[in-house]
């Protein structure tokens, strides 16, 4: 991206206006650039516009993974849209002003993240919602492919919060009190830092979680009830029980509830060939996000090299 644009750059001040990031193996509806100058012209310097899946039904894998997109368009960015705070840029399906892209500055593996953050903390732009201009993705159809993806972006996001991320933070508190910047960007500030954070905040879970309630069940079946002060007297099957239902709600609520929601508002969205195949994909999603788990830890302790992934022959 950098060796590009300072390419670009040599042909002038003004030659370029707008870009627009697409993949090569990607695919655009046909009005995808109209609706991206309707943006342009209403004034919006930084885009993300809705991410589908050219692939959605060639197999479970695809499917569950166009399902994480469909997820993130229906409720991270319509919800941050709706309450005029920031989205984050993806690498593909972007729309950037040319005085931001010419100068690139995100070098890191996740460089779609790093560069919404940037221009954040640096210039105090969000990325606004473009859902009228679809943009569809080959997904990837095997789960080595995915896990090498996923070991990428645990390395990635993983560095870049100790960097860009406490900065975003630091933002947050910097501008809490100013009255000359209007609250959303504020609020941005903090979503922003707590989306990114959530990749250490999952590693000291995933150590201290199952430490912790292993002790407290091994505890109380072999040393009898435990006693939590000014909560009560608590027994293993207790234990065992709200570990049960903490997990349910945890996973049923974002990985089996939301992605049906997000499949059935924007069905009509989607290129389905077999209904089946989303079908499983939906009903084993919970399932597809804990296989995920495994490589994104891999990658915070590893460095993973960028690997061609299998491409499909599917065509929208």
């Amino acid at each position: 991206m950098k060796l590009g644009m300072n390419e670009l750059k040599k042909d002038g001040s003004g030659a370029y206006e707008y870009f627009l990031l697409v993949d090569a193996d990607n695919q655009v509806a046909k009005d995808y650039v109209r609706e991206c100058n309707k943006a342009a012209d209403e004034g919006v310097l930084l885009g993300r516009t809705f991410e589908n899946s050219k692939n959605l039904t060639d197999n479970i894998i695809s499917c569950m993974t166009g399902l994480w997109y469909a997820r993130d368009d229906r409720f991270a960015c319509r919800a941050r849209s709706a309450l005029h705070m920031g989205c984050v840029m993806n690498g593909c399906c972007s729309m950037i002003k040319s005085e931001y892209a010419l100068n690139w500055d995100a070098m890191s593996t996740s460089d779609d993240i790093e560069f919404t953050l940037n221009r954040l903390y640096k210039d105090h732009l969000i990325v606004d919602f473009i859902n009228e201009a679809t943009l569809y993705e080959d997904q990837p159809t095997t789960m080595a492919d995915v896990n090498k993806r996923n070991k990428r972006m645990g390395h990635g996001l993983f560095k870049l919060y100790f960097d860009a991320g406490l900065k975003t933070l630091n933002q947050f508190f910097k501008n809490l009190l100013n009255p000359q910047m209007r609250f959303s960007l504020k609020m941005s500030f903090l979503d922003q830092y707590s989306n990114i954070a959530i990749i250490p905040a999952s590693l000291i879970c995933v150590i201290w979680f199952p430490v912790y309630y292993i002790y407290a069940l091994v505890y109380t079946i072999w040393q009898g009830p435990m006693v939590i002060l000014g909560m009560g007297s608590y027994t293993w099957w207790w234990f065992a029980i709200y570990i049960a239902a903490v997990a349910i709600a945890c996973y049923a609520i974002p990985f089996l509830v939301q992605p049906m929601i997000a499949y059935f508002s924007d069905r009509k969205r989607f290129v389905v060939k077999d209904r089946k195949v989303v079908f499983w994909s939906l009903l084993l999603f919970p399932f597809f996000e804990l296989l995920n788990l495994g490589p994104i830890l891999k990658g915070i302790f590893t460095k993973p090299k960028w690997a061609k992934p299998k491409r499909s022959k599917t065509k929208v």
